[in-house]
């Protein structure tokens, strides 16, 4: 019996996205790219009169998000947002595998269960255009030191395929702006069944 493998591409803007590679993948071509890169946003930010990302330590943001891909797993990618002026790289982790529970299973992968969450997570169903049927979870959770964490989930189940989303912060203020990102990534994530 064969195993069906999934492939994936995530089809963005390249201006408003970084797919980031993992460190060993992370040539100098493309470090040296992706310092450009952030140069170039903070000067568009230093031009509107944002100074904030304006003073982005580039080669520590860049450092800090190979790192973080770095501790993910080989089904996991992840794509740093460009788009919130004033707060960028936003690190969002992109997961992809078969379908294997129902429908509660859906709402254990968007974390709307478990934990100790500060408040009830809210729930939401993924908007039509998305395609497929899965739950935007945002919740609240306090951490040992006492700071808050949001964390925003969207999950859309297509094909026998789960793709999931997430993105973490502190900056409480961030969530009503970037979790409508969050989701829009989601649809831009395309994939592949191959039996």
């Amino acid at each position: 019996m064969t195993t069906a493998t999934v492939s994936s591409s995530i089809t963005t803007d390249g201006a408003t996205w970084l797919l980031v590679p993992h460190p060993d993948e992370a040539d100098p071509a493309w470090r040296a790219e992706t310092l450009e890169l952030f140069d170039a946003v903070a000067r568009l930010d230093r031009e509107d009169g944002r100074p904030s990302a304006a003073e982005l330590d580039g080669p520590g943001a860049l450092a800090t998000l190979l790192e973080h891909r770095a501790a993910l797993g080989p089904a996991q990618r992840l794509v740093a947002s460009l788009v919130v002026p004033g707060n960028w790289p936003l690190p969002v982790v992109v997961t992809v595998g078969p379908s294997e529970g129902g429908t509660a299973e859906l709402l254990d992968l968007a974390g709307a269960t478990g934990g100790l969450p500060v408040e009830p997570p809210s729930v939401d169903e993924l908007p039509e255009h998305v395609g497929g049927e899965g739950p935007v979870v945002i919740r609240y959770d306090l951490d040992d030191a006492g700071a808050i964490w949001a964390t925003v989930t969207a999950v859309r189940r297509a094909d026998g395929v789960d793709t999931h989303v997430r993105w973490r912060t502190t900056d409480l203020a961030l969530v009503p702006v970037f979790a409508p990102v969050v989701v829009e990534l989601l649809a831009a994530v395309e994939n592949e069944v191959h039996a």
